[in-house]
C-alpha cells in the first residue's frame, strides 16, 4: 500500500472538500472549516498551518492538517495533528495507520521531537486509532478536549507538562495504581484546562478524570461562608450580631458573632477532624459540639477577638447557629443558593456520599484497605468544616465566581465579598487567607484522611487553580502547594 501526503492545491482541492466521515463520528470538523482555519493562520503567520490531501496509489482517500509552530508558547501547539480523517468510504483498510505513519516520518523529516494531538475525550474510535500509532493520553484536557503526545526520538515515554510543570514527577506519582491528581486551571487569558494523572484509587487501574469526585478538606470552610453570605446579602444573616443566645447550650456567656466564627477569633478549641470510617452511625453537629464523637468537646479556651487561632470547633459551631436560623442543613442551603445557581453538578456537602456518587469518587489512599473495599474516605459529620466533595473544575468556577464578586459585584454583593476577603487578623478573613507577598491572591487549603486540596484565585483577574489528590501527608502536602502556586503564577503570564 503506498500512502502519500500531498499539498492541498487548485487540483485536488474539490476532491478532499467531497470527503465526509460516518454520521456516528460527530468529532471530525468538516474540511472545508479546517481549511479556512489554515488560510487564517497562515496569513498570520505562513507555514504555520500545512493541508494535505492523503492518498492511497492515486485515489485521495484522506485529509489532514498538520501545525508547525516552533514559536508557539504551548508546546502542544508548536508541533501538532491540527485535523485527520478518513473518507467514510475508505474505513477500515489500514489507511488511517498508514497514513499516521507518513504523518509522522514528515515531522521527523522537519526535525520534530515530539507531536500533539487533540480529540473529544469521549472519541473511542479516534483513541484507538491514536494510541495504535503511539500516541498516548498526556492527562492534559484542554478546550473540552483530551491531548495526546507521540515522542519521536529516543524512548516512546509521556514527557507530561502543564503550565510548564511536571506535575508528575512534583507529585511524585508512580504508575497507574497509586494515588492520582486532578487538576483545574482558569487562565488570565481565558482558557480553562484540566490535567489527570494516576489512579483514583490505590491499587486499582482506575484513571482520574475531571469530573471524579474529591474530598476538599478544610476548603469546605470557605463554601460554607459563601453560602452563609449569599444569607448576608438577602438581609436574613447579620455578620455582627450576637448569637449567642442560638447555641446557648454551647456558649456560657456573650458575646459571640458570624465574624468572630468565620475568621477563627472566637477563641474555641478543636483544630480539625480525623472523621470517621464510612460505615459508622451518622452523627449530628450537637454530637459533635458535645464531644459524643472522637474529638474533644468545644468551648472556649481563650480570649474573645484577641487572636487568630484556627477552629474547626468554632466552623462547626457556626453551621450549627445558621442551622437554626435559616431551618436549613447546610448540604440543602449550599445546594440552592450556591450549586444551582452557579451550575454545579459535582460539588455538594454529601454527608454520608449518595451511593449514585460512589461509582466515581477518588478513594483516600490506602483506606480501602485498611477500613472498607467499597467505600475508601472518611465520613464527616462537621460538614462545614470538612465535608465538602467538589472537583478542581467546579472549585475554580467558585474561585472566578468570588473573584468577580470582589472586583464588581454579582453573585454576592461587592461590598459583602470584599469583607470576605478582608483579612480580621493574621492575613485571614471570613474563611479566606491573603497572600502575604502576593497580595491579589486569595487561597485556602484542605487535609482530610487521604486528600489534600490547594485553591487559589486572583482578586484582579479571572484566574484560579485548582488541585486535589487522593493522598495526604506531610511531605506531599508542601510539594503539593508549591506546585499549585506555581501552577498560578505560570497561569498569570
Amino acid at each position: 500500500m503506498i500512502i502519500k501526503l500531498e499539498p492541498i492545491n487548485d487540483d485536488n482541492r474539490k476532491a478532499v472538500l467531497a470527503l465526509s466521515v460516518r454520521e456516528d463520528q460527530p468529532f471530525v470538523a468538516p474540511n472545508d472549516y479546517s481549511l479556512s482555519e489554515a488560510d487564517e493562520a497562515n496569513a498570520k503567520a505562513p507555514g504555520t498551518a500545512r493541508p494535505f490531501a492523503i492518498y492511497a496509489g492515486e485515489k485521495i482517500v484522506g485529509f489532514c492538517m498538520l501545525a508547525l509552530d516552533p514559536e508557539d508558547e504551548n508546546p502542544a501547539d508548536r508541533y501538532c495533528l491540527w485535523r485527520f480523517m478518513i473518507d467514510k468510504n475508505e474505513q477500515g483498510k489500514g489507511y488511517g495507520q498508514a497514513a499516521l505513519q507518513e504523518i509522522i516520518r514528515y515531522f521527523k523529516e522537519n526535525g520534530v521531537d515530539t507531536v500533539y494531538l487533540s480529540t473529544a475525550p469521549e472519541n473511542e474510535v479516534g483513541l484507538h486509532v491514536y494510541h495504535k500509532a503511539g500516541f498516548r493520553e498526556t492527562g492534559v484536557i484542554e478546550d473540552g478536549e483530551a491531548v495526546l503526545m507521540r515522542t519521536l526520538k529516543g524512548p516512546r515515554k509521556t514527557v507530561k507538562s502543564f503550565y510548564g510543570v511536571d506535575v508528575d514527577k512534583a507529585m511524585r506519582l508512580r504508575g497507574k495504581k497509586g494515588y492520582g491528581v486532578s487538576i483545574a486551571v482558569y487562565d488570565s487569558d481565558g482558557d480553562f484546562n484540566t490535567y489527570c494523572s494516576g489512579s483514583g484509587r490505590y491499587g486499582e487501574d482506575f484513571p482520574v478524570n475531571p469530573d471524579m469526585l474529591f474530598q476538599a478538606g478544610s476548603v469546605s470552610k470557605p463554601m460554607f461562608a459563601l453560602t452563609l453570605l449569599r444569607y448576608v446579602d438577602k438581609g436574613k444573616i447579620d455578620l455582627d450580631a450576637d448569637i449567642s443566645g442560638v447555641v446557648p447550650e454551647f456558649v456560657k456567656k456573650g458575646p459571640l458573632t458570624f465574624t468572630a466564627l468565620l475568621s477563627h477569633t472566637a477563641g474555641f478549641n478543636v483544630h480539625g477532624f480525623p472523621g470517621y470510617p464510612a460505615a459508622h452511625e451518622q452523627l449530628s453537629l450537637e454530637d459533635v459540639l458535645s464531644g459524643k464523637g472522637n474529638t474533644p468537646r468545644v468551648r472556649r479556651i481563650k480570649p474573645y477577638g484577641k487572636q487568630h487561632m484556627y477552629s474547626g470547633g468554632g466552623i462547626t459551631l457556626a453551621e450549627l447557629a445558621f442551622t437554626r436560623i435559616t431551618g436549613m442543613t447546610l448540604r440543602d442551603a449550599f445546594q440552592k443558593e450556591v450549586a444551582e445557581p452557579l451550575g454545579l453538578k459535582h460539588t455538594g456537602f454529601f454527608q454520608p456520599l449518595d451511593d449514585d456518587l460512589v461509582g466515581n469518587a477518588a478513594f483516600g489512599w490506602r483506606l480501602a484497605q485498611k477500613e472498607d473495599a467499597a467505600h475508601g474516605y472518611h465520613y464527616y459529620p462537621e460538614h462545614a468544616a470538612a465535608g465538602l466533595w467538589s472537583t478542581p473544575t467546579e472549585l475554580c468556577k467558585l474561585g472566578v465566581a468570588l473573584s468577580r464578586s470582589y472586583r464588581r459585584g454579582g453573585f454576592l454583593k461587592k461590598k459583602t465579598a470584599r469583607r470576605m476577603m478582608t483579612p480580621v487578623l493574621d492575613n485571614y478573613g471570613l474563611c479566606i487567607y491573603r497572600g502575604v507577598n502576593c497580595p491579589e491572591l486569595a487561597f485556602h487549603g484542605g487535609w482530610n484522611e487521604g486528600f489534600l486540596t490547594e485553591w487559589n484565585f486572583s482578586l484582579k483577574e479571572d484566574l484560579c487553580v485548582a488541585s486535589m489528590i487522593n493522598r495526604a501527608s506531610d511531605a506531599i502536602d508542601e510539594a503539593h502547594a508549591e506546585t499549585a502556586f506555581e501552577l498560578y503564577q505560570n497561569a498569570k503570564e
